[in-house]
């Protein structure tokens, strides 16, 4: 089920998002379009920390909506933010692991669907 989010309720999100982010509980997955998108834009899962915490609820996309992984707690909320005049698609979720949660950054690549590109 994909659900729209208020203003409030996507920088409660963000919020807690960004907490988990100061405590060290990040954890960012290695797809190969992740990886590939690091490197043909020059950045590091640092930036990607960086960028992640520079979220506003104005970058607000998608979610939240349930994980289809059903081995996989926690819903997932999708953000487009530009980021060196390159639009960047950012899917997100907080998870929790063996009762801790963690912040986990799914997608983090170009854009594909950048209506700006069609223009």
């Amino acid at each position: 089920m994909n659900r729209a989010a208020d203003p409030s309720t996507i920088s409660s999100f963000l919020n807690q998002a960004k907490h988990l982010i100061c405590c060290g509980r990040y954890r960012f997955v290695n797809r190969s379009k992740n990886l590939q998108a690091l490197s043909q834009y020059g950045l590091t899962v640092a930036d990607v920390k960086e960028e992640i915490q520079s979220l506003v609820a104005d970058d607000y996309f998608k979610g939240p909506k349930h994980d289809f992984d059903r081995n996989q707690s926690g819903d997932i909320w999708e953000f487009k933010k530009d980021i060196d005049g390159n639009p960047f698609y950012i899917k997100i979720k907080i998870q929790n692991l063996n009762g801790t949660d963690i912040l986990k950054c799914l997608s983090f690549h170009g854009d594909e669907f950048d209506l700006r590109r069609s223009l």
